[in-house]
């Protein structure tokens, strides 16, 4: 009787075993593809958060800088110098006076100041065109509303917009930490959209650069400095906490709030 039940109870403690061995593995295997994953997730985001600024040297200074010329509608309030590097259409505008429309700097009509800050806003450009550490390809045509990114280089390969939603980026408790929006093609918005700040964000540290030009739509909020190949187009109330650099023809203000702070 003994040696029957050994018989019985032998195949069934070897399929027992081998089972709790086969769970034990795949348990070892899932931990250490989530360890990692985890380990990659953690280097990216401190190859992230580790990302130097693009320095705009003398170009800081410039709220708008335009290659060709700057128009405004009337009501804007420029809160930096303004100017062109080649052409001489500029605003005119009376004397400043605090939280009232003008300009709270200098005008430089294709002046030296204006060339040389030119060509600092192009090595800041060339810095953002060669960047490709962590980097993050959205896709082609890319919706940016309704996201919420970290620190980050992030690019598309024909354009990126602002229409479906707000973009909140949150810079995780650093305020040195840097987001780099990059694509070939046009940056646009729809009314009333907003680029949002979290996490001690800095616009100062936040560059977007279109390949071809910027167009934003009334009420339109934006954050950080901006590069455009060709004109950047502000409709009417947009607010912008940062820099227009128009490399190309022109920029356009309407009842335009921008500056750096």
């Amino acid at each position: 009787m003994s040696r029957f039940l050994l018989q019985q109870v032998s195949p069934l403690c070897l399929t027992v075993a081998v089972l709790l061995a086969y769970a034990v593995a795949s348990a070892t295997a899932e931990h250490a593809e989530s360890t990692t994953q985890d380990q990659q997730a953690s280097l990216f985001r401190l190859c992230n958060l580790g990302r130097t600024t693009v320095e705009l040297g003398s170009a800081e200074h410039f709220a708008v800088l335009s290659t060709g010329s700057v128009t405004d509608a009337g009501g804007s309030q420029i809160n930096g110098d303004m100017g062109t590097s080649t052409g001489t259409t500029l605003p005119v505008y009376a004397p400043y006076s605090p939280g009232t429309p003008g300009l709270n700097g200098d005008l430089h009509p294709n002046t030296a100041t204006a060339i040389d800050a030119r060509a600092a806003a192009i090595s800041a450009l060339d810095d953002i065109k060669s960047r490709s550490d962590c980097e993050t390809e959205l896709g082609g045509v890319v919706e940016l509303g309704g996201r919420t990114l970290t620190p980050g280089l992030y690019t598309s390969t024909e354009s990126m917009h602002l229409t479906s939603g707000n973009l909140i980026l949150d810079a995780l408790g650093h305020p040195n930490a840097v987001f780099i929006f990059r694509t070939p093609g046009l940056i646009t918005s729809t009314e009333n959209r907003k680029v949002l700040l979290a996490g001690g964000a800095n616009p100062n540290h936040i560059f977007w650069s279109a390949g071809t030009g910027a167009n934003f739509a009334a009420y339109t909020t934006m954050e950080g400095n901006i590069f455009a190949g060709t004109e950047i187009t502000y409709a009417a109330y947009c607010t912008h906490h940062g820099r227009a650099f128009a490399m190309g023809t022109a920029c356009t203000l309407s009842s335009t709030l921008i500056g750096a702070e």
